[in-house]
């Protein structure tokens, strides 16, 4: 019974949801694709943190910039968030022209502020607080509440 419960508080730390290992590092220790995607779009921000969040099947960076935005890349170096604190929103190069032309079609006072890339859908976050979701091809799918 000793060492069922050993193996038990043993395992724990693998089954937990607050087992990642978030920590500093260098920027310089980012995938160079996510460096490269960084120093093309987010030039004129000054990078305050870098985040590696290394799970037990794959490790996720995030960098955050000293006006609050922030990137996330996976493991290869590709972005799946981009949040932008300021008034000049997410830049247009990294959206996709289907979901550009929406918005500017549907919303023509609005930019997006915030776009998430899932496997399956983009989440786009408009400065108006107004929530879209598109499909992999950039096709409108729905608003969120």
């Amino acid at each position: 019974m000793k060492k069922l419960i050993v193996i038990l508080l043993a395992a724990i730390p693998f089954l937990s949801c607050e087992s990642s290992n978030t920590k500093p590092i260098e920027f310089s220790s980012l995938p160079s694709k996510a460096q490269t995607f960084v120093k093309q779009h987010f030039a004129d921000k000054t990078v305050s943190m870098v985040f590696c969040d290394d799970e037990l099947f794959d490790t996720d960076y995030e960098v955050r910039f000293s006006d609050g935005s922030s990137v996330e890349f996976d493991d290869k170096g590709e972005w799946t968030s981009v949040e932008v604190k300021t008034s000049e929103g997410v830049p247009a190069a990294i959206i996709p022209q289907s979901i550009r032309t929406f918005v500017a079609d549907k919303h023509p006072a609005c930019y997006v502020v915030d776009i998430d890339k899932g496997k399956r859908e983009y989440d786009v976050e408009l400065n108006n607080g107004i929530d879209i979701v598109f499909d992999k091809n950039g096709n409108f799918k729905r608003y969120e509440d």
